[in-house]
């Protein structure tokens, strides 16, 4: 595999335009695909509600207490929950764009290697990052507040970037096609930031609809009434999301690196 960096920079809106156009003409795949880690992520989201609910009124408050019991557990599964529809769904629509139909049959659940790589790595790469943002943003605590301010904002944004350099790693490990950090970081030189405001951008026209919508359910007392219809509504329009995420990223894959078929 070639891993000289392609000069190229990646166009952010044809990248995002392309990935709500995927969306759209795979409707049906995304349905297929989406459908496990809808049902897991929400059935997830049921079992945690009501610890979820309690955290949110404690941190409301604004003083540091320590979670009452029978909170933790609930919110731990409703987390693991999460990962795992996130981790599913996205091993499965990257092989699905970058291997063909037949990286992704049926509705997704024949688990296998790539799934537990791509689990893991993930999960070295949230506990990675968090411990970055950490280390990053503490010393920003003793500047005013408006220096503290652009501080978590420069910081948030180079961690975005840097995730973003080493997410060829991540997807290689999702379609089986490994490499090192080190030529993640190479083949994604130049593209690093315009592949993380994809990434956001994407999230846009989503965010839009969904506020258009609440204010619409609110209006006909939906939001009132069916409380849990309209956290089910949330958890599609979220695995939607995911799916164009992932889309972007298999873009930027195949334009970055291509893929061995």
């Amino acid at each position: 595999m070639n891993m000289q960096p392609r000069r190229q920079t990646i166009p952010v809106f044809l990248q995002v335009k392309t990935a709500l156009q995927i969306l759209w003409q795979q409707r049906d795949d995304a349905l297929r695909l989406g459908l496990v880690p809808t049902l897991l992520g929400f059935g997830g989201f049921l079992y945690g509600r009501e610890a979820l609910i309690v955290m949110l009124n404690l941190m409301r408050t604004g003083i540091p207490v320590e979670p009452p019991p029978g909170v933790a557990g609930p919110l731990l599964v409703m987390s693991l929950a999460s990962m795992l529809a996130t981790c599913l769904l996205m091993v499965n629509w990257l092989r699905f764009l970058l291997l063909g139909p037949m990286g992704a049959v049926g509705v997704g659940l024949s688990i296998g290697a790539a799934h537990v790589r791509f689990f893991f790595t993930a999960i070295g790469f949230l506990l990675g990052t968090l411990v970055l943002l950490v280390v990053l943003t503490r010393p920003l605590a003793l500047l005013p507040p408006a220096l503290a301010t652009i501080g978590v904002l420069v910081v948030v944004a180079t961690v975005l970037i840097l995730l973003a350099r080493l997410a060829p790693f991540l997807i290689g490990k999702a379609i089986g096609q490994s490499m090192s950090l080190k030529q993640s970081w190479t083949v994604s030189r130049g593209n690093g930031a315009s592949l993380a405001v994809s990434l956001i951008l994407v999230q846009v026209p989503f965010m839009i609809g969904f506020t258009l919508l609440e204010m619409l359910l609110s209006v006909v007392g939906f939001v009132d009434l069916a409380p849990i219809g309209t956290a089910f509504i949330i958890s599609v329009g979220q695995i939607a999301v995911l799916i164009c995420q992932a889309s972007v990223l298999a873009n930027a894959y195949r334009h970055m690196v291509g893929v061995r078929v």
